[in-house]
């Protein structure tokens, strides 16, 4: 797969509320190589309080102009490479202040996604695409609803968040699903909750369908949902968002535990992922937290 390590300019970088942003760059050579599930390590230029990359979830990938790239549009003519996150920390701050026309470092595309020759056989198996997403989780998942809904399946968004203004993205979900189920922990839109429980319920009433689950977010919030997947006997991809130092395999320091031996026990977020089959990973080894990118 091709992977670019360039300086790109910002087109745009549109604050959303409780500190999202949406950064739109230009980069005409990797946003035609990108697909869903695949991440990008974004490096603010002349900053020397923060050396290293941050890892992203890919949001988007638009034509020139803003058009949203479809089955009818040449891959040639992608060059808008978007990004969304929320302000953490320090180098998402230092990202908040991005200006049209200023200069980022973009290594992209990265990792290994939700590659439809991998859940196509699954998706065709499913009577709906169940994607879970969690905060800003729900920018590793567009793109692969996208992707699907192309193919003309039937999907549901289930998004949880602290409150109203952690559930961002939803106008551009709302064109590629059948349906959308809202919760927040303090009862502001939606159900009054983890998102987990309107999924649970929705198994529970459908025991005789078959679904895919596609999930990111925080620990908690992922682990639930493998449990439910493995209860209701479905199928689960997940995308995990650990910490990452170089993006591309070397440091090893985003290793999880994986079902296996030896060397084959362990494999890298960056590079087998950041996507895997739920019941490839050994959770009880993934205690620690997840999704959390300063």
């Amino acid at each position: 797969m091709a992977m670019f390590d360039e300086t790109v300019s910002v087109i745009e970088n549109r604050p959303l509320p409780g500190g999202h942003f949406l950064l739109s760059l230009d980069a005409p050579r990797q946003a035609p190589n990108v697909r869903p599930g695949q991440f990008a390590m974004v490096r603010a230029l002349g900053r020397s309080d923060v050396l290293l990359r941050r890892p992203m979830s890919i949001f988007d990938v638009q034509a020139h102009g803003g058009g949203r790239a479809g089955s009818n549009r040449k891959e040639s003519a992608l060059r808008i490479l978007q990004l969304l996150f929320k302000i953490v920390g320090r180098g998402t701050r230092v990202m908040a202040d991005l200006k049209s026309g200023d200069k980022v470092g973009l290594l992209a595309p990265l990792g290994h996604g939700f590659f439809e020759e991998e859940y196509l056989p699954r998706a065709h198996e499913s009577d709906e695409v169940l994607h879970v997403a969690g905060g800003i989780g729900i920018a590793a998942l567009l793109l692969p609803a996208k992707q699907l809904a192309e193919a003309r399946f039937k999907q549901r968004l289930f998004f949880g968040g602290r409150t109203k203004d952690d559930l961002v993205g939803i106008n551009e979900f709302k064109p590629v699903v059948s349906a959308m189920l809202l919760a927040t922990e303090n009862g502001a839109m939606g159900y009054r909750g983890y998102v987990t429980r309107p999924l649970e319920d929705y198994l529970t009433k459908h025991t005789n369908k078959k679904f895919l689950l596609m999930a990111c977010g925080p620990s908690a919030m992922l682990r639930a949902t493998v449990e439910l997947a493995k209860r209701f006997r479905h199928p689960c991809l997940v995308s995990m968002e650990n910490r990452m130092g170089c993006g591309v395999g070397v440091c090893l320091g985003c290793s999880i535990r994986v079902q296996g031996s030896g060397h084959e026990a362990y494999q890298r977020v960056c590079t087998e992922g950041p996507v895997f089959w739920s019941d490839k990973i050994v959770w009880d080894a993934e205690s620690s937290g997840l999704g959390i990118r300063d």
